[in-house]
């Protein structure tokens, strides 16, 4: 009989998991498929049976993680329980939480050796965006939390302009603050904007107690 944690699905989850932690923390660069190999105990073989190149290794690692975003933000999101502005708060938790593995380089690698990486996690960030917050801004307006003098789609492309210009790999390196830091910085300057003075409170509210660790989903 097969050992569950030697079928395929394990190895190449157990790769994945390996290279995630050394990627997200060291950088691509500076991590070999050697290294990765004896970590996990295997064979270069191995390795390169389930993933042919590093690059094609890293692509994985960052599709799983997207998928793993976009699976915490639907949740939260879904979550007609709370009310708008502690969803919209939950989800910049649930998006830090996740960021916060991150460390720069890796973020400066996935420019500069990994374009197309890169590519499709800002296309993953713009349809996120689009899907995910566009029908919170839409149900905001509707319930009087978002203020109804600006349309919806200049909310969202304002969001997104800011995202695309203060949420990257370059605006990062120049800058002294942390991805999660930074769209904290993002998330405030725009939503503070975009809410009404009651929602405002309590977007507000929702911020502090999820920062000093109260009211959190488990």
């Amino acid at each position: 009989m097969v050992s569950s944690e030697t079928t395929p699905a394990a190895v190449r989850a157990r790769i994945l998991e390996a290279a995630r932690r050394r990627f997200f923390q060291e950088g691509y660069a500076r991590v070999t498929m050697d290294e990765l190999a004896r970590e996990l105990g295997m064979s270069k073989k191995t390795l390169y049976q389930h993933f042919p190149t590093k690059a094609a290794l890293a692509a994985a690692v960052m599709e799983a993680f997207r998928s793993q975003v976009a699976e915490g933000l639907g949740r939260i999101f879904e979550d007609l329980t709370l009310s708008l502005p502690e969803r919209l708060a939950r989800a910049f938790a649930e998006a830090a939480h996740h960021l916060r593995q991150i460390e720069k380089p890796f973020l400066e690698d996935l420019a500069r050796f990994l374009p197309d990486v890169w590519a499709e996690t800002e296309r993953f960030r713009s349809e996120t965006i689009a899907r995910l917050l566009g029908g919170a801004l839409r149900e905001g307006q509707a319930a009087g939390f978002i203020r109804t003098d600006v349309p919806v789609e200049i909310l969202l492309r304002s969001f997104q302009a800011v995202a695309e210009c203060l949420v990257t790999p370059a605006a990062l390196m120049e800058l002294p603050y942390t991805l999660p830091e930074m769209i904290r910085l993002v998330i405030q300057l725009l939503f503070e904007g975009m809410l009404t003075d009651t929602a405002r409170g309590d977007f507000r509210k929702a911020l502090d107690a999820i920062a000093s660790g109260e009211n959190l989903t488990t």
